[in-house]
């Protein structure tokens, strides 16, 4: 629901303040929930208790805002590790990487990083087969072909 509304939907704010936000950059609904009042206010025609409701409202229309450390473990116990076939690096890693996540990985040129990629795209498939990976590729290094060799070593059909 937050992605469908614009600033001109937070309370307090008319046409001419909507305009004040956007000059002073504040144009999503985001630039909002992370403001601070004092940020709002300084953009003149906004009082505090008014930038208050704005960015409380911003918060709650994308669901903004704190957990209990109940709801947290809730959520920390369905995340998975997915593992590298590597002991070593599993290990380094806590037991693989973790699902929901986004990993980033560096390093030189030829030093494993697109292979490593690769192989997490197939591994996460082993956990279950509507599993998803996302590869971001920057420097056009993704092989399909690649991903067939080692989804047929792990016994998937590609």
């Amino acid at each position: 629901m937050g992605a469908d509304l614009t600033i001109e939907d937070l309370p307090g704010v008319g046409a001419a303040t909507a305009e004040k936000l956007q000059a002073a950059g504040f144009d999503t609904l985001m630039a909002v929930a992370v403001a601070t009042p004092g940020e709002l206010t300084d953009i003149g025609g906004v009082s505090e208790p008014t930038a208050r409701k704005m960015i409380q409202f911003a918060r709650e229309k994308l669901k903004m805002g704190f957990i209990s450390g109940d709801e947290l473990l809730k959520k920390r116990e369905l995340v998975e590790k997915i593992r590298t076939g590597s002991e070593a690096l599993d290990k380094l890693l806590g037991g693989g990487l973790e699902t929901g996540a986004i990993t980033e990985a560096f390093g030189e040129f030829g030093s494993g990083k697109t292979q490593i990629a690769h192989l997490l795209c197939v591994r996460c498939q082993l956990l279950s087969p509507e599993n998803v990976a996302v590869f971001i590729d920057t420097e056009n290094t993704f092989r399909p072909e690649r991903i067939v060799q080692l989804a047929k070593g792990a016994g998937l059909d590609p």
